[in-house]
């Protein structure tokens, strides 16, 4: 319990983190990056202020987006190697992740729900320098002791801008 409490503290400041980052595009999205789903049903698209943004290091691959809302997904994605599936779950932390981060009302209030809970599957499909793309999918229970809710990540797909170090 208490790895996915830590778990979640890196998640929300890698978060803010890649929020924070520049945009060259000066507020608009552009070059045709994009992280769409449905979240239990409901439309979730990034931000049109921050285009989707990937950074791989290491074989890992972490892909950050935020809506207009403040909810997000990210997606890691561990021993990365390129074009290819790669599966999340069964409480394995060391496979990689698919997380939905839920905004509260107030600034402080949110809640998380992930991929290492439940199970999620993620397809890389083309990989460039500047880019990756691919689809995704997950069942994600809340991140808390005895989840009783759950967020079902359908027909996700993302072309995300790669971030040079």
């Amino acid at each position: 319990m208490k790895t996915l409490k830590t778990f979640g503290t890196m998640y929300l400041l890698v978060t803010i983190l890649f929020s924070c980052s520049s945009d060259d595009s000066n507020g608009s999205s552009s070059g045709g990056f994009s992280l769409n789903a449905k979240v239990n049903g409901a439309n979730y698209s990034n931000s049109n202020h921050f285009d989707p943004m990937a950074v791989i290091t290491n074989n890992v691959l972490v892909i950050q987006s935020s809506d207009n809302g403040g909810n997000s997904i990210q997606i890691q994605v561990m021993n990365y190697e390129g074009v290819g599936s790669y599966t999340s779950g069964n409480n394995n932390l060391t496979a990689g992740y698919i997380n939905y981060l839920k905004a509260g009302a107030t600034v402080g209030q949110f809640r998380t729900f992930t991929s290492v809970r439940g199970d999620g599957l993620v397809e890389i499909t083309e990989v460039t320098d500047t880019y990756v793309k691919g689809t995704f999918s997950a069942t994600a229970p809340e991140n808390i002791s005895n989840p009783t809710e759950s967020a079902e990540i359908t027909e996700g797909r993302f072309k995300a801008k790669i971030q040079t170090q």
